[in-house]
């Protein structure tokens, strides 16, 4: 390992090391020449960039080169990288702090990330590239060429998010409730002690991060993250039957549905898409090329994991990948191997859990966990058969899902090696009945069929190319008609939103107005209960919610005593603003606000809002 990583180990060793010559020439010229501030800065990047040159040239990337002209060509391409690289920095540092207003210490951090690597990749590839590795730098190009398209594709299909960075607008109803949980985490709140939701821990920990880094866009920053490497390994794992350019043609196809499903973002399937997809390829190589290590099964194990504690139903990729494996195992008799496997996996798992156990068990909030995340859910789930079915129904009756499943079981009739296509014509079926086991139909349980349509689709671009310019033909119709339209309208939409966000304000004026109510009536320390499921209103004024329950519909229904519950806290807490939607304007908060003597002070369209008498 440490001989593989070399470069790498010793690039972040005198990273650090010139960080240090950084400071310390500064402070030689500030505190021992007493030269102004603009040309001790000038000195002591020069000298730091000196050392980063002559460490970088003789240990890290060993170059031997010692002609003129081409030690010339080393310092002038390491000098100009430094400085575009460090008006990048500035660059990115103004964008996001100035004109957006982010938070400086941890934009500058995510920034200096960005610069250590491009700074890495192009001394590697392009400054210090060796002469007798041929070919090295073509492959190397090739694959970070196609990482930045697949990062482009991931920002643009980001901007469907209302968060995004052009718009920071007002998220939906689920993702408001993650976000308030998130917000409250940092706070000091524990989820289920303190707080009700019946998502796993994980999601919330993402957004208190998403929080901590902005308190509106925050959140998309992470979700770029998670969308750029669950893109990136729908395009790897098609690569393993494919070609890259083909590959880019699957991530494309298998994307589409995405645009459905995605609901305007920061929901937990979007998350659990990108540990699916990293054991979803971790699966395949294996089927395919037999391809294992002690690593990969652990990470396995900590996405499995992870997916557990963000939702449970959306597991069925490990269940039926890990069927094969073990039928693959004991057909060859390879039990000393499938015991490490299992064990590898196991350890995996810990890696996650534990920690997120251990903080729940501290705050002594583990068994409200399992109440609310097992007990509540098994309830959520309980609808009829006929609504599952209808679910079922609405997921399976879509032309992308139609072409995998029927592609699925050609390549099962005229392919040789049939395990693949097997097992993952279950993995669609059991992710079908899986999202559809609420009898719900929310669209958003889609984004964990993506994973699903790879391999097929794999098969299917394979096949078009077979029929020569009859498959041709048949694949430009589809990109036409499929593809083209849910890209081009979304790179429209940027256009748009980017002409408007310099004078637009982030808030839509019936929100600015109930923020301005709540503002002018209540304080910080106030604590307010909006009656309904509208957290988002928690999170624009940046007040504390009055009960556990800060949203109680539709949970109400599949719990009545979470009302009970509910009026309870307010009878304890007398929240100094009531905000409510007047379509859930009941009798029994008539009677509750009658009774504590709130009055009126906004009513108009469907929101009212009470204030406590203070009188």
């Amino acid at each position: 390992m440490i001989k593989k990583y070399k470069s790498l180990i010793l690039y972040g060793f005198f990273g650090v090391a010139t960080t240090l010559v950084n400071i310390i020439s500064y402070y030689i010229c500030s505190k021992w020449l007493h030269l102004n501030v603009l040309i001790g800065t000038s000195i002591s990047w020069l000298v730091a960039v000196i050392f980063a040159y002559i460490t970088n040239k003789i240990f890290v990337f060993e170059s031997k080169t010692t002609k003129f002209n081409d030690t010339l060509r080393e310092i002038i391409s390491f000098f100009s990288c430094r400085i575009l690289t460090g008006i990048l920095d500035i660059g990115i540092m103004y964008i996001c702090v100035d004109c957006l207003h982010f938070n400086d210490m941890i934009i500058k951090a995510l920034s200096n990330i960005l610069v250590i690597i491009l700074n890495y990749i192009a001394s590697k590839l392009l400054i210090f590239n060796k002469k007798d590795t041929p070919g090295i730098k073509k492959s190397h190009w090739k694959e970070i060429l196609i990482f930045i398209i697949i990062f482009g594709l991931s920002v643009l299909f980001m901007m469907n998010s209302p968060l995004n960075i052009l718009k920071r607008g007002e998220s939906l109803v689920d993702s408001s409730v993650f976000r308030f949980m998130g917000m409250m985490i940092t706070k000091g709140y524990t989820p289920y002690l303190n707080l009700f939701d019946h998502k796993g821990p994980l999601l919330y920990l993402i957004n208190a991060l998403g929080y901590v880094i902005d308190n509106i866009s925050g959140i998309w920053f992470i979700e770029v993250f998670f969308m750029l490497f669950s893109f990136y390994f729908i395009y790897k794992t098609a690569k393993l039957k494919t070609n890259s350019f083909l590959s880019l043609i699957v991530l494309l196809f298998t994307t589409i549905n995405l645009f459905t499903y995605f609901e305007a973002g920061n929901l937990t399937e979007e998350y659990a898409l990108l540990f699916i997809m990293i054991s979803l390829y971790i699966f395949v190589d294996y089927l395919l090329n037999d391809k294992v290590n002690r690593l990969r099964i652990i990470i396995c194990g900590f996405c499995f994991a992870s997916v557990c504690l963000l939702r449970i139903n959306m597991i069925p990729c490990w269940i039926v990948f890990m069927i094969a494996i073990l039928i693959k195992c004991l057909k060859n008799k390879e039990y000393q191997k499938l015991i490490n496997y299992i064990i590898y996996f196991l350890l995996g798992s810990l890696i996650i859990t534990v920690p997120i156990f251990i903080w729940l068990i501290s705050k002594g909030a583990f068994m409200a966990f399992i109440d609310d995340y097992i007990t509540f859910n098994l309830r959520y789930s309980s609808s009829g058969m006929i609504d599952k079915w209808n679910c079922l129904f609405t997921f399976t009756n879509n032309v992308i899902v139609i072409i995998a499943i029927i592609t699925n079981v050609y390549a099962i009739i005229k392919e040789k090696k049939k395990t693949i296509y097997i097992t993952n014509l279950a993995f669609i079926l059991l992710t079908l009945i899986m999202i559809s086991i609420s009898g719900r139909v929310f669209l958003h349980y889609g984004m964990i069929l993506i994973p699903t349509l790879i391999i097929p689709f794999t098969y299917f671009v394979n096949l078009l190319l077979k029929g020569k310019e009859v498959g041709i033909v048949i694949m430009i119709y589809l990109i036409s008609q499929l593809i083209l339209p849910t890209w081009l309208n979304t790179l429209s939409m940027t256009g748009s939103l980017y002409h408007e966000a310099k004078n637009k304000n982030s808030l839509e004026d019936s929100m600015a107005m109930i923020k301005n109510i709540i503002d002018s009536n209540s304080s910080y320390d106030d604590k307010i209960t909006v009656y309904g499921n509208w957290d988002y209103i928690y999170l624009v004024t940046n007040r504390l919610s009055a009960s556990k329950y800060s949203y109680q519909f539709p949970i109400g229904d599949v719990n009545p005593t979470i009302l009970d519950e509910y009026f309870e806290d307010l009878t304890d807490n007398n929240p100094k603003i009531i905000v409510i939607s007047k379509g859930l304007y009941s009798d029994r908060m008539k009677t509750f606000m009658t009774s504590y003597h709130y009055v009126n002070i906004y009513d108009k369209d469907d929101v009212l809002i009470f204030k406590l008498d203070s009188n």
